[in-house]
């Protein structure tokens, strides 16, 4: 009895070293923007900026406030209760629970719609990472917009590889249609047994790396106030053979998706983008997605084909999103694609009604 009362205080006091021995975090993140103001259509989060994209008939950007979910542990300055004017970007610094590491962030609000026009000359680097993205220019403003995505990021986490950004499946190259640059979709494998191959893809929206599930961690779209018609734009495309599961031959993807977004719905994943009740039109590759001939790039023009009747009102306060999709393989969504299937695309354009 006595031995068993010196092992249960050894295993107490083992218990309470570890409680005192645990480090304090040195996460510095802003992991969520918490806001219950109606208005607010979507959030874009990068590496060190935060873009929330406003309905302007509901939101006064010099009269409002946000809070924000931050790492456990951390601070963050200066208290965004005392900020109430966000009409330029405002900036905050986090800095993590053991006082050792910050990062800084802008948060700025945004009306404007999304671009019509995609030439894929600018491209950054975001904080911490090896591979590059796309970025696009405000045509008046001048100010950079960060709407498109990819699976650069979970493909590094998975295969554990940060090297030169050249190695990953989204990445710019200088093979352009027209300008300086164009982007380079790539499959490749990953050496994972559950996941492994990488489709090379790019699509507005963000991801989601918090989810487990691939389908779900895609998220499609943002606000989009205009009717679209037609996309056009220009791609080459090699296949790199037979798929890695069903041993088919593999074939690229195009698509673009208008759908209406809602209380319950603010985006769409990879589930959902295939047949949610939202969805209200959609452009898609009209042949089969095989390789294209010769050597240079071929035409697209896909016109959007509507199966519900847009609400004028809802479509001008932003309550419909855009998605536009593009990938190297088609079933890249569910791990089966050839590695060294290859896409480039470049000069995309949205053509809307302008009469609308």
């Amino acid at each position: 009895m006595k031995y068993f009362s010196i092992l249960a205080c050894l295993m107490l006091l083992c218990f309470s070293s570890c409680i005192k021995d645990e480090k304090p975090n040195i996460e510095a993140d802003i992991i969520e923007v918490l806001s219950p103001q109606e208005g607010i259509l979507n959030v874009v989060y990068q590496s060190t900026s935060i873009d929330i994209y406003a309905d302007p008939a509901k939101i006064d950007p010099e009269n409002i406030s946000f809070s924000y979910l931050i790492s456990e542990g951390a601070t963050i300055s200066p208290d965004p209760q005392g900020v109430n004017d966000y009409s330029t970007p405002r900036t905050f610094i986090v800095t993590s629970e053991d006082g050792e590491w910050t990062k800084t962030y802008q948060v700025r609000i945004i009306f404007k719609d999304l671009p019509t026009e995609f030439d894929f000359e600018n491209w950054y680097q975001p904080e911490g990472e090896r591979y590059k993205m796309p970025f696009d220019i405000d045509s008046e403003s001048g100010d950079s917009l960060f709407i498109w995505s990819c699976g650069n990021e979970p493909y590094a986490f998975i295969t554990n590889k940060y090297d030169d950004y050249t190695t990953f499946p989204t990445q710019p190259t200088t093979e352009a249609c027209q300008g300086s640059y164009a982007v380079k979709l790539e499959t490749k494998l990953t050496g994972d047994y559950y996941k492994p191959i990488a489709a090379g893809n790019l699509f507005i929206g963000q991801f989601d790396a918090s989810k487990y599930d691939p389908l779900e961690s895609t998220q499609f779209g943002l606000p989009f106030m205009k009717k679209p018609l037609r996309i056009t734009g220009k791609y080459k495309y090699r296949s790199g053979g037979k798929t890695y599961h069903t041993q088919s031959d593999d074939s690229c993807r195009i698509q673009a998706v208008l759908y209406k977004t809602d209380a319950n719905l603010k985006h769409l994943n990879g589930y959902t983008i295939k047949n949610s009740p939202n969805i209200v039109a959609r452009a898609e590759m009209t042949d089969d997605g095989t390789d294209t001939p010769g050597e240079g790039y071929k035409y697209f023009d896909f016109e959007f084909i509507y199966t519900q009747e847009i609400d004028c009102k809802v479509l001008k306060s932003g309550g419909y999103n855009l998605a536009v999709i593009f990938s190297a393989s088609r079933k890249g969504d569910t791990y089966d694609g050839a590695p060294g299937s290859v896409m480039l695309v470049d000069d995309v354009k949205i053509i809307c009604d302008t009469n609308f």
